[in-house]
């Protein structure tokens, strides 16, 4: 009877302990693939993400050579995005232009947490911003170095399905 116990509360233990597997970061601009959008202008952005997912993002007024300027300048969780999906991080670039930039994201992270020895802060507003409304959990993360906004979490969910 007493080993049995021991062993549920080792397995206990050691489930708690592996809660956040996973540990990544926002990708670095080499690893970032930039397509000519047909339809809206601009360029469309890729890159890819853990478990064999895709980090998207776009920006409708970017001009072939702002790529190759892009810094990585910080990234944003939120339980909620505006268009209501859910766990997203979203990781920021910026070139030299003004409208040099794009916001690579990517969804659903469980049981997200920040890592630890990182930049990351909770976001405490009375009036949260439009691109966080829906939200009640978010925390930024300002940083040039990718490393200091990594995080941890147990496994992504499946990408919600096109309509």
């Amino acid at each position: 009877m007493r080993s049995t116990i021991t062993a549920s509360l080792l397995m206990t233990l050691m489930a708690v302990g592996n809660a956040y597997a996973a540990s990544t970061a926002c990708p670095a601009v080499r690893d970032i693939v930039q397509v000519k959008d047909e339809q809206e202008g601009g360029y469309e952005y890729f890159a890819p993400g853990p478990d064999k997912r895709v980090w998207v993002g776009s920006n409708p007024y970017a001009e072939e050579h702002h790529l190759e300027t892009f810094e990585f300048t910080g990234a944003l969780y939120r339980d909620v995005s505006s268009e209501g999906n859910k766990f997203v991080v979203s990781c920021d670039y910026e070139g030299d232009e003004f409208l040099a930039f794009t916001r690579l994201t990517l969804y659903s992270f469980n049981d997200w947490e920040s890592a630890k020895n990182t930049f990351w802060k909770r976001e405490v507003k009375e009036q949260p911003s439009l691109a966080n409304k829906n939200a009640q959990h978010v925390e930024t993360c300002k940083s040039t170095d990718q490393e200091k906004c990594s995080f941890e979490y147990s496994s992504l969910s499946a990408a919600p399905s096109q309509k």
